[in-house]
């Protein structure tokens, strides 16, 4: 009797075993849960880290904001000029599209340049968006590879990701309209912004930009993203009205 109670039992053990596995179904039902979970997290996880790169970005406007008002404090009320070869400014350089320009190849500094050649900051990644959409950026932002290095051989000089000062008098006077501390207004001054030069739309359609009275605003306009992707390779010389339309687009928005 003995033996066939160990063998009742072994049965019984066999059928516990198998009724502890899972089924095809219900591994179809599991895999399918997961991928509900996943499409669902996965925008939300995304948009945070969109909305944490905006964050980052707007702190590096302020960190750039906070050290032109003290340049401008050292330098007798002068805002950064856009570089320091004054036979440039005198014949009018086209600065509209020199506003993110760092340093030329020749070793001349540019426009947010100066702060840093002032020892304002010293991070050069606070001139560089976080955006995984724009375009322009280094893998190494510590001296001394910074800011003499150059992405593109045919055109040396560093860039940054960002446009500074890039109001201009009319069409047909490219020299800036806000030169001085005092000059800045709140309401018509745009004084630091995401770059619209390089064909880039960075978070998500939205542009960072600071004010004459250093306050941080981010706008959302599809007229803007129409424009810069027109130009996907980037808003030359020739495009000034499209240029100022961006800017008065921006300064519209504000208001």
């Amino acid at each position: 009797m003995r033996p066939l109670r160990d063998c009742n039992r072994q049965i019984k053990r066999k059928d516990q075993v198998k009724q502890e596995g899972f089924t095809l179904i219900e591994l179809l039902v599991v895999i399918a849960i997961i991928a509900l979970l996943a499409a669902i997290l996965i925008p939300v996880l995304h948009r945070a880290r969109m909305q944490g790169q905006r964050v980052v970005c707007a702190a590096n406007i302020r960190d750039m904001g906070r050290a032109i008002y003290l340049y401008g404090h050292d330098y007798d009320g002068l805002l950064p000029p856009m570089n320091e070869d004054r036979r440039r400014q005198e014949v009018g350089q086209v600065e509209g599209h020199y506003t993110r320009w760092f340093r030329s190849g020749d070793g001349t500094w540019w426009n947010l340049g100066f702060i840093w050649r002032a020892g304002m900051i010293r991070d050069g990644e606070v001139f560089y968006c976080p955006s995984p959409d724009v375009r322009f950026k280094y893998k190494d932002y510590s001296e001394p590879n910074f800011p003499s290095s150059s992405l593109r051989e045919a055109n040396p000089g560093t860039r940054v990701s960002y446009m500074y000062n890039p109001v201009c008098v009319s069409l047909n006077d490219r020299h800036r309209r806000f030169n001085k501390l005092s000059q800045l207004k709140a309401d018509k001054t745009l004084l630091v912004c995401d770059s619209i030069l390089d064909g880039s739309v960075p978070h998500m359609g939205g542009w960072n930009l600071m004010m004459g009275d250093f306050s941080i605003h981010q706008i959302f306009d599809l007229r803007i993203v129409d424009i810069v992707e027109e130009h996907s390779s980037g808003i030359g010389k020739r495009d000034y009205v499209h240029f100022d339309q961006v800017l008065d687009l921006m300064l519209t928005e504000i208001q």
